[in-house]
């Protein structure tokens, strides 16, 4: 799952200079805008993997303040470590070309809301979510799932209505969008589908329902292209989207399960790219904006040669990149997982 979330992310990223270039209502639109808007579940998985993964971590077992303090000091140098390292890369290459400033205020601004690039909110948000781990493991034993899963949808739902209340109170904050308790929905099904993992699985296994999950999908995509495309508002795509996310994280979760032991070599393909996933997540935004103010300044300028020099460079340099730093790592072991 992560793998083909590390996939999508890309795709995300390569259209977005579609979605905000093309004219909305034409055919190029339409043709961009439709899978870019399916894609967009990815971070809400990363998040849904992660609480399964840690449900099945510490589900059965007493959480002391060692092993807290143990957890928090391995999520700080498997996951923020790198990310620091990667902001620096990316303000260095962003100075040299004049997106940046260069001071320091600048760059611990952009640090700490993860703002330098797009990909870095997500590490601000999953930060959190670590930070918060014993509140997880107390809430996966002591509160039942139907009571857990309705708290943290309420606090979903609301904090999409956040930003328009301090808006109304005149309160200037532009980062509801890193709080954790905007994905809380997320994390909270992850850890009760990894407190009873195999029951879940197997319930998701079963056939039945993908068809008409498809077919949802596909309609929530359509109602948020009408606002896309005609300014057409039917209801809060925030909560559309919310809906579509979690029927898309089910759905590819019950995909992969189903598929797990007939995937063959793609199977195997998948194995390398979730090895590389981390990297490749932190790392491909940066060849990204290379090469799209690379071909501008060169008079490259239509959409369509920038989409696919865009796509073709984020889907084969920061992979090739991922393998020549493994082979100096496993050469060198001081560097090996310092980048992600």
């Amino acid at each position: 799952m992560n793998a083909i979330a590390c996939l999508l992310v890309i795709l995300i990223h390569v259209l977005s200079l579609g979605i905000s270039s093309a004219e909305h209502g034409s055919w190029q639109a339409a043709v961009i805008y439709f899978p870019w808007r399916l894609s967009a579940f990815v971070v809400p998985m990363f998040l849904y993997t992660g609480g399964v993964k840690l449900a099945g971590q510490f589900g059965h077992r007493q959480i002391r303040w060692r092993e807290y303090v143990r957890y928090l000091r391995q999520r700080l140098k498997k996951i923020y470590l790198p990310y620091v390292l990667w902001v620096i890369l990316y303000y260095a290459a962003f100075y040299c070309i004049g997106y940046v400033r260069g001071e320091w205020k600048e760059f611990l601004s952009c640090l700490l809301a993860g703002n330098l690039s797009s990909p870095f909110y997500y590490i601000v948000i999953v930060m959190q979510f670590y930070i918060l781990m014993p509140l997880w493991v107390w809430m996966f034993r002591r509160v039942p799932a139907w009571l857990g899963l309705c708290a943290a949808l309420l606090v979903t739902m609301c904090m999409h209505q956040f930003p328009q209340l301090l808006e109304r109170l005149e309160i200037g904050f532009p980062y509801t969008d890193r709080l954790f308790a905007t994905y809380l929905i997320f994390w909270v099904l992850g850890l009760y589908v990894g407190q009873t993992y195999d029951r879940m699985a197997e319930s998701l296994r079963q056939k039945g329902g993908l068809p008409l999950g498809a077919a949802l999908l596909i309609l929530c995509a359509g109602l948020s292209y009408l606002g896309y495309a005609r300014g057409i508002w039917i209801f809060d795509l925030n909560d559309v989207k919310l809906a579509g996310d979690l029927m898309s994280i089910l759905m590819l979760h019950a995909l992969c399960l189903r598929g797990q032991e007939r995937l063959g070599w793609p199977g195997h393909a998948l194995d390398r790219i979730y090895v590389s996933s981390f990297f490749v997540y932190l790392s491909h935004c940066l060849f990204l904006t290379l090469i799209t103010g690379c071909l501008q300044r060169h008079g490259v300028t239509g959409l369509f040669p920038l989409l696919a020099a865009r796509a073709v460079v984020c889907y084969t340099v920061p992979f090739v990149l991922y393998w020549l730093y493994h082979k100096i790592g496993t050469a060198w072991k001081p560097l090996r997982g310092l980048l992600g």
